[in-house]
């Protein structure tokens, strides 16, 4: 019969095992990493929003400052021009024509003023008619909109009429503008009219002529202050309502200009431009009231762009603000570096782990293999030692439990088989001494009468006579007791030193051992002087003896190496009787069929004698067996409890 090979293991489990935990692990930090890269790049956006609103919050407060500053030298100023006014009115004629542009220049020097022009009327325009400034003269007002409207309302005697610019009693002022004279110049201008002249006195300040009034009123100083400090703000720029759409635009002599207050940016460096999107931001913040950011590629710089509504006022204008996204790439990237550093150091421990855990898990389970493949090569008593609660345990339970009802169904087949063999024995042996008895009987009946044929026999011959008769008598107990044991297997126990009794079947062996050259030797490694069991000593001792002296028979005249070594040794609660030879061996075929009547391998044998150690080994309730066997020697085993009361076998 062919036996197959174990399969072969071509994955082993512990890298199974090493190989999922560090997939998982893996997926884990991808899939963690990817969330929290993405968490994180959403916080730095909303931190970078939180920044660009505290920005704005601050332009927006710097706005409002300027305004309040501008609107409080607006009236000052306008307070101041009105007082000028009034002065100037009292030092010249009532008629413009009689005034010199040298005077005007020289009570401009004296009341402080940067210039005085006069306006008169005409038929349909209002006209610089005397200046001290020579590009106001002949100066047209008819296309400067509301100023036009403010100046013929002062003239007809209700300055308040108009909506535009602050008025009082004979007196008005607009905002600064810049100056139809000179676009690039923005003044301040005051206007007085009370009947009394032909013409308007309009006393005006010059913006750069007034002290500190860039620090009092300009936001630029404040974006360029924080432009300085904070490098990754790439800009910042007031955006008016009216950004991208058409800016009222106003001209004189082939000059065209856009008044200070309809600049499409109010403050700031309009840069990083994409018109259409700027646009579209804008006017999404301006609807809805809330800050507006988008990414966008300009010049070849990723930038972020944040437009904030104004927040006091509602729609005046919108705040641009446009930051570096190196910042948060740059942040990002160290993000990267220090999640790929702790994720490699988690991968490391994470196999490090997965093969210790893999270890602890596959170590029983090596056991356990190991375990079944001795019970696979008929070591049917293996048993395995793994003491855990978890599946594991479980599984090494079973295996346990499955050695041990294998050890027993195997006992009791082995009763079996070896009983049908017994009930063969029992009829040939019945055969057998019905056979003898015949003979036995005539030879019986023979040594009886030949005395009263032959009376005269000599002392000599009755003797021999009487032992024939002996010995008829003897085989004729000894067969009936045999056919007994085997009919009822009784056994005569009683409580002897096993030790002992092995060691003496041993002694009986020796003379034996000698004649064939074989040296014989004995230990007892069961660690007590003496072993106590409920033993058949006669039976028990005939079958040791049999076992040795087959163990003896079993090695060749030629063989160099001339062994038989007998151990007593108690393991798992049983006694074992070990007797190892350096004989032959037997095939592995034959194992089993060496304890089967009549199937001897020795020349003139009948088989019987390792069949009488099987039964009187299952008539104590033990076992015996080939452990191993090559063309090295045997190993044969009998197996004794020590526990259990010895058994009967139905023969």
């Amino acid at each position: 019969m062919q036996v197959n090979a174990h399969p072969r293991v071509r994955f082993s489990l512990r890298y199974k095992i090493i190989a999922i935990l560090f997939g998982a692990m893996l997926v884990v930090l991808a899939l963690g990493g990817t969330l929290f890269y993405s968490v994180a790049r959403q916080q730095m956006l909303k931190s970078a929003d939180k920044q660009a609103e505290l920005l704005a919050q601050q332009i927006e407060l710097e706005v409002e400052s300027s305004e309040a500053g501008q609107a409080y030298i607006d009236n000052l100023l306008g307070n101041e021009l009105r007082i000028a006014s009034i002065a100037i009115e009292k030092q010249l004629p009532p008629h413009w024509r009689d005034v010199t542009n040298e005077q005007l220049r020289q009570l401009s020097a004296e009341l402080g003023v940067s210039g005085i022009t006069l306006l008169a009327p005409t038929a349909d325009d209002i006209v610089g008619v005397r200046s001290s400034d020579p590009r106001e003269i002949g100066l047209s007002t008819r296309g400067m909109g509301k100023w036009y409207i403010a100046f013929r309302d002062l003239l007809a005697g209700r300055p308040q009429a108009s909506t535009y610019g602050t008025a009082e009693k004979n007196y008005w002022s607009g905002p600064f503008a810049n100056a139809a004279s000179d676009p690039s110049k923005v003044d301040k201008w005051g206007y007085y009219y009370d009947g009394t002249t032909d013409y308007i006195i309009d006393p005006f300040y010059v913006q750069t002529s007034i002290p500190g009034y860039e620090q009092v009123v300009s936001v630029n100083s404040t974006i360029l202050h924080v432009l300085a400090t904070e490098p990754d703000i790439l800009s910042i720029a007031v955006l008016n309502k009216t950004f991208a759409e058409k800016p009222i635009r106003y001209s004189y002599k082939g000059v065209s200009w856009i008044d200070v207050a309809n600049q499409p940016v109010m403050y700031g460096a309009y840069r990083y431009a994409d018109h259409d999107l700027d646009v579209k931001l804008k006017d999404r913040a301006l609807s809805t009231g809330h800050m507006q950011t988008a990414l966008d590629r300009v010049g070849g710089t990723t930038v972020m762009k944040a437009f904030i509504p104004e927040s006091e006022q509602g729609s005046q204008y919108v705040v641009e603000i446009v930051m570096n996204y190196r910042l948060i790439t740059a942040q990002l990237a160290g993000l990267l570096h220090d999640m790929a550093i702790l994720g490699g150091a988690l991968l490391v421990l994470t196999a490090v782990l997965s093969f210790v855990g893999a270890e602890l898990i596959t170590r029983p389970l090596r056991r356990i293999t190991e375990a079944v493949d001795e019970i696979a090569d008929r070591n049917f008593a293996t048993h395995v030692d793994v003491a855990r609660s978890d599946e594991i345990g479980v599984l090494a339970a079973h295996v346990n439990e499955m050695s041990e009802k294998l050890v027993e169904y195997l006992r009791e087949l082995t009763r079996r088989e070896r009983g049908r063999g017994v009930d063969y024995l029992v009829m040939a042996t019945q055969a057998l001494v019905h056979e003898l008895g015949t003979p036995l009987a005539a030879i019986r009946q023979m040594a009886e009468l030949l005395p009263r044929i032959e009376p005269n026999l000599g002392e000599k011959a009755r003797e021999i006579l009487e032992r024939m008769r002996s010995a008829s008598e003897y085989a004729n107990r000894i067969a009936r007791d045999f056919t007994a044991f085997l009919r009822n297997g009784m056994l005569t126990v009683r409580r002897r030193d096993v030790v002992r009794l092995v060691s003496d079947a041993v002694g009986l062996c020796s003379s034996m051992a000698q004649a064939r050259h074989v040296k014989l030797s004995f230990r007892n490694e069961t660690g007590h002087r003496h072993v106590y069991l409920d033993v058949d000593e006669d039976k028990l001792f005939g079958a040791v003896v049999n076992l040795v002296r087959n163990a003896i028979d079993a090695i060749p005249d030629d063989r160099a190496r001339r062994e038989v070594d007998v151990t007593v040794r108690i393991e798992a609660e049983e006694l074992h009787i070990d007797v190892i030879d350096s004989g032959v061996g037997i095939p592995r075929d034959r194992w089993d069929r060496i304890f089967v009547p009549y199937s001897s391998t020795k020349k003139g044998g009948l088989g019987l004698g390792l069949t009488f150690c099987g039964l009187i080994a299952i008539a104590h309730g033990g076992t015996v067996g080939v452990v191993q066997s090559s063309p090295q020697g045997t190993h044969i085993r009998m197996r004794l409890p020590l526990k259990h009361e010895p058994i009967q076998v139905d023969a």
